[in-house]
């Protein structure tokens, strides 16, 4: 991540592996958790714009490095379909997560710790290099998109997931996380626990820009990219809930999942606004 600031600790690992303990880390292709149901619709439109690249460059095999990959859930799963794939992090607790997923999958692949801004790789290393919410917690994030399409190819894919500060659907949601956490911990008799874990839901504890799309835009022209496209995606929140009413949730999503997929599809103003972030991608 990016330096650390006056207001944040942003790109601190220690709040990183806190921000990690509130989150399923766990890869299924099930759905059956919030994070594994966000993960599988994104891939969905994932597959789609992949596949179209790869057929348009005649690629036998792709070669894919996800920067700032986390779980490393979205490499995993086109490893698992024959992506040669490298992820990479800073954070070193994560990237220990990222090699048990991999090795639980019984699939192969390379991990990197270094910083998104300073990438060791030589120029033109990849077909496709990706983040998802990376570019976000970066003060300036210019520098990570250079360097990002610094080591792809010529021709090459580049997508990336933002996730600003900035009102969407999950700023909505996060009202309803406040009180939730709030009201779990008061019901144990620690409300102050519950108010300072409740109101990171408007102040994360990470930094978070607040750039607009026409911002994001710019810099990725700046840095050499072309042939930009832009979606607003995810129409529906994340939810603080006990993990029964976590897995009911899933199921009830499950129910709008055609609605879903043809929100994260059609680019429009709406979306754009309501969704929970905007997906940029386009060419070296």
């Amino acid at each position: 991540m990016g330096k650390k600031d006056s207001s944040f600790e942003q790109g601190s690992s220690q709040v990183w592996d806190e921000v990690f303990q509130r989150v399923d880390l766990s890869y299924s292709e099930e759905s059956e958790t919030q994070n594994q149901l966000f993960e599988m619709v994104k891939i969905s439109s994932l597959k789609r714009i992949f596949a179209s690249f790869k057929k348009q460059k005649s690629l036998k095999k792709v070669k894919m490095l996800e920067v700032g990959c986390g779980t490393g859930f979205v490499s995993l799963y086109f490893a698992k379909r024959g992506y040669d794939t490298t992820c990479l992090d800073i954070n070193q607790s994560i990237l220990k997560i990222t090699k048990r997923n991999f090795k639980k999958e019984k699939v192969k692949g390379v991990f990197v710790s270094c910083d998104a801004q300073n990438l060791k790789f030589t120029d033109n290393s990849f077909d496709l290099v990706t983040s998802f919410g990376l570019l976000e917690h970066f003060q300036d994030p210019s520098k990570a998109i250079k360097e990002m399409v610094r080591v792809l190819k010529p021709g090459g894919l580049f997508f990336t997931d933002i996730v600003p500060a900035r009102f969407s659907c999950q700023g909505l949601a996060n009202v309803f996380n406040f009180l939730v956490t709030l009201l779990f911990w008061s019901l144990k008799g620690k409300p102050g626990t519950g108010w300072q874990r409740g109101k990171r839901n408007f102040i994360p504890l990470y930094y978070e820009n607040s750039f607009s799309l026409r911002k994001y835009l710019e810099l990725m022209e700046k840095a050499g990219l072309k042939n930009l496209q832009v979606r607003g995606n995810r129409p529906f929140p994340r939810l603080t809930l006990p993990s029964f009413f976590d897995r009911l949730y899933v199921q009830v999503l499950k129910l709008f999942i055609v609605l879903w997929k043809a929100f994260d599809t059609i680019d429009n103003p709406f979306s754009r606004f309501w969704g929970a972030g905007w997906w940029f991608w386009g060419n070296k």
